[in-house]
């Protein structure tokens, strides 16, 4: 009789959970999609019950409008859904300022520049600054990159101030009236590794190099609080539209963070950010160091990781490198001590704090591993999660510490593509061999992140997995690649920008895949890139951009679709 009595209530529990389970209520329902949830089976789905920005159930179409109800369901017409994308690396509040200037990070001549420039004066007062941020010289012919004088600009904006940034951040073209307003004439001296320039008869032809770039870069007037807050707003609202969900972000800063959580309390900060604190802002690394993390602020912010430059750019000869450059300076070392580096690393871990390291040669990739390794055996127990960022240049041997440190590695796809291109010209051709060892980096970590290091390079994350799949620049084939077989698969490519990143800032429980429980961070997408040509990814386009269940960007009437 006992045992009956506990059958039965077991067989009602059942009942009853099944029962309550069935009745809950989404908010909405999709329907007849394509949904790659990116777990650990790479299941499909068709449908998605979502309530409370959460997924509550996911499943064939019998199965989700069988169990559930909704008021609002929504017919996908069999389009592509994937989580929403995570870049590893990116500055929002520099990318909401350069919504005031101009795009040329796509420009192929002079001709194009002309063309934006003049359409920008039409929107812009007389008297204001233009900024334009991103031509490259590998984009432009260099029949048109010799053709750069200040008499051009002089022509089209004799009455703004112009600058024109390149995408390396170490060139820009200037007009006479900007020159003028800072008080920079022909006997204006270069600084030390920086040039004005200045043609054969010692006049200026308004372009500035290196340390030179930082007379204007330092003079560009500021926004307000109240102004650059307008300002974020409008730029998170861009970054969706681009399938971007979350952003770690290492350039925010304490007024940044203040900004954000403006408008986050306002409701006007659609998508979410990992903070990540630059240990150059000591102040704000110290303060959050005493009173420790700060973890998923309204479902929106979360801080919990400090960051450190080892060295910089290859193309800029800052990468430290074990061999000598080709020209001078022969050899960069490091932007900070290993000692300092071994202090501060310490101090990250003892206090639960993410640390995130910047390493782009062979020699800062090897001085950090022996860094960590050091620390790391004080603290073996600890899941430390520590990130080395860009590892462009690395020797085989220090992959294998990778894998035995349990150390992340985040790689940047354009900016390898870029440096591939170059990399004989700066360096023997031996160390091409070491430079973007992307499958060799997964095999041995077993994950690997995707950072854009927007807005100062390529943004969309469609193409930077382009990058990543295929090996190859977007509009031409380049002949005897570097390591080829460094190129990952798709999915792995696709991983790199959802379930990994969302592993490395802690938050695999609650984001980076498409399943019960998570949020409903996911984007719809115009084609389906696992069942297309490559190519096709150059041309798939963001539907919509969902974040915490809420559509936060809508292209659908845009591209006739759905």
């Amino acid at each position: 009789m006992k045992y009956k009595l506990i059958k039965e209530s077991i067989i009602f529990l059942l009942f009853l959970t099944v029962f309550c389970s069935c009745g809950e209520k989404p908010d909405v329902i999709y329907t007849n999609g394509k949904i790659y949830t990116m777990n650990e089976s790479n299941t499909v789905v068709e449908a998605l019950a979502i309530k409370n920005g959460k997924i509550l159930d996911a499943g064939s179409n019998s199965d989700i409008t069988g169990k559930y109800k909704a008021d609002e369901v929504i017919d996908l017409e069999g389009a592509a859904v994937l989580p929403g994308f995570i870049d590893s690396e990116g500055s929002i509040i520099e990318f909401s300022k350069n919504l005031n200037f101009i795009n040329l990070s796509y420009v192929k001549s002079i001709d194009e520049i002309m063309d934006l420039l003049i359409e920008k004066t039409k929107t812009t007062y007389e008297g204001e600054w233009i900024g334009g941020y991103g031509w490259s010289e590998l984009n432009i012919p260099e029949s048109d990159l010799v053709k750069m004088d200040v008499t051009l600009l002089d022509k089209i904006a004799p009455n703004y101030q112009v600058y024109l940034v390149n995408s390396s951040l170490n060139a820009v073209w200037v007009n006479s009236r900007l020159m003028r307003t800072l008080n920079i004439d022909k006997n204006t001296k270069s600084p030390p590794n920086g040039e004005i320039e200045k043609d054969a008869n010692g006049e200026l032809t308004g372009m500035f190099y290196d340390e030179a770039v930082n007379l204007i870069k330092d003079n560009i007037p500021g926004l307000l609080k109240n102004e650059m807050t307008r300002q974020v707003e409008k730029g998170v609202s861009e970054l969706v539209k681009y399938g971007i969900t979350e952003v770690h972000d290492k350039t925010i800063g304490k007024e940044g963070l203040e900004i954000f959580r403006e408008l986050i309390d306002s409701n006007r900060f659609p998508m979410k950010v990992y903070a990540i604190l630059s240990g150059e802002d000591s102040a704000t690394v110290e303060s959050y160091l005493s009173k420790g993390t700060e973890t998923d602020y309204k479902d929106k912010l979360t801080i919990r990781a400090i960051s450190v430059d080892y060295d910089g750019l290859f193309e800029l000869q800052e990468a430290a490198m074990f061999d000598n450059y080709l020209k001078e300076p022969k050899r960069k070392v490091g932007y900070i001590s290993d000692e300092d580096l071994e202090r501060i690393y310490t101090r990250a871990v003892d206090k639960n704090f993410q640390f995130y390291l910047k390493a782009v040669g062979d020699r800062a990739v090897n001085s950090s591993l022996n860094v960590f390794e050091k620390v790391l055996k004080k603290n073996n127990g600890k899941d430390h999660r520590t990130v080395i960022e860009y590892c462009e240049f690395i020797n085989p041997k220090d992959i294998a510490r990778i894998k035995e440190l349990k150390i992340i590695p985040s790689v940047r796809p354009d900016i390898s593509m870029y440096d591939m291109q170059i990399v004989n010209e700066l360096i023997s051709p031996d160390n091409g061999r070491k430079l973007g060892l992307w499958n060799s980096l997964l095999q041995a970590s077993g994950k690997i992140t995707t950072g854009s290091d927007f807005p100062f390079h390529q943004i969309n994350p469609l193409i930077q997995i382009y990058y990543l799949a295929t090996r190859q620049l977007t509009d031409t084939v380049i002949a005897g690649i570097q390591n080829p077989e460094q190129k990952i698969s798709l999915s792995d490519a696709v991983k790199s920008y959802t379930v990994w990143p969302a592993y490395t800032s802690f938050e695999e429980s609650s984001k980076g895949t498409i399943e019960k429980g998570k949020y409903a961070d996911m984007i719809v997408l115009s084609k389906d890139i696992f069942n297309s040509d490559i190519k096709a990814l150059l041309e798939t386009k963001v539907l919509k951009t969902i974040i915490n269940g809420k559509v936060v960007f809508n292209n659908i009437l845009d591209v006739n679709k759905l």
